[in-house]
């Protein structure tokens, strides 16, 4: 897929009902979009890097790292406001031919992933392409089993065929598709032409919940990163502090 210009965001609410804050909460010593915002700049095609935000807090944090800021609308802020939305925001609001997201909620994610994504979208005809996760192990949904049989012996995990569970540590669209999409049905997450690619299992490691905070607190530490433990603190102007 021809790049053109590449426009690369970090979608980061200010609100958050499972981990409050979580976006300015410090991970083994820094907020953990950080660890975001410094995988987006250190990638080489990324022409612009926006923190895409409503919260004024999360601008100023991006700001004092040399990131540029989007303020999003107060609505698309709101829990009622899907990815699908606030997306196409973006998209309408700057002139780009394909849209990088980076997760802010994937700090083990580094710049050599994005960079290899990129990579991978450009060499592939898809217009769409979704960082996943890859398994052979027996997968049901919702009591339905996806990739074995349970009406006979039970094959050799390696024999089983490979599930792709979508992590959207970073993803990637040609913004032409999106909106065209967005337009029919107000979705364009999933793109025409998609492209599941495999991120390594640690760098795709997902914060949705306070355990998941020190899993990656561990692997962060284990990486080098920061300290352990300690009250959750979070990023302000000035300093860090509880919240």
């Amino acid at each position: 897929m021809k790049l053109g210009k590449v426009i690369a965001h970090i979608p980061a609410r200010g609100g958050s009902k499972r981990v409050p804050a979580k976006n300015l909460r410090y991970l083994a010593g820094r907020p953990m979009i950080g660890y975001a915002i410094e995988a987006a700049l250190g990638c080489p095609r990324l022409d612009e890097v926006y923190v895409n935000t409503d919260s004024e807090r999360i601008a100023a944090y991006a700001a004092s790292l040399g990131c540029r800021v989007y303020m999003r609308p107060a609505h698309l802020g709101s829990d009622e406001a899907t990815g699908d939305d606030f997306t196409i925001d973006f998209i309408r609001a700057k002139a780009m031919d394909t849209l990088v997201m980076i997760s802010p909620v994937c700090p083990l994610l580094e710049a050599s992933d994005v960079t290899a994504a990129v990579e991978t979208y450009e060499a592939s005809p898809a217009d769409t392409l979704i960082s996943c996760a890859e398994t052979k192990l027996q997968v049901f949904s919702e009591g339905r089993p996806v990739n074995i049989n349970p009406e006979g012996p039970l094959a050799p995990t390696q024999k089983n065929p490979s599930v792709q569970v979508c992590n959207w540590a970073v993803t990637l669209w040609n913004a032409a598709v999106f909106r065209e999409l967005y337009g029919r049905f107000q979705g364009g997450y999933c793109g025409r032409q998609r492209l599941l690619w495999p991120l390594e299992p640690l760098r795709a490691v997902k914060i949705s919940e306070e355990k998941d905070f020190r899993l990656a607190e561990a692997l962060l530490a284990a990486r080098g990163s920061g300290p352990l433990g300690g009250a959750p603190q979070f990023w302000s102007a000035d300093g860090p502090r509880p919240d």
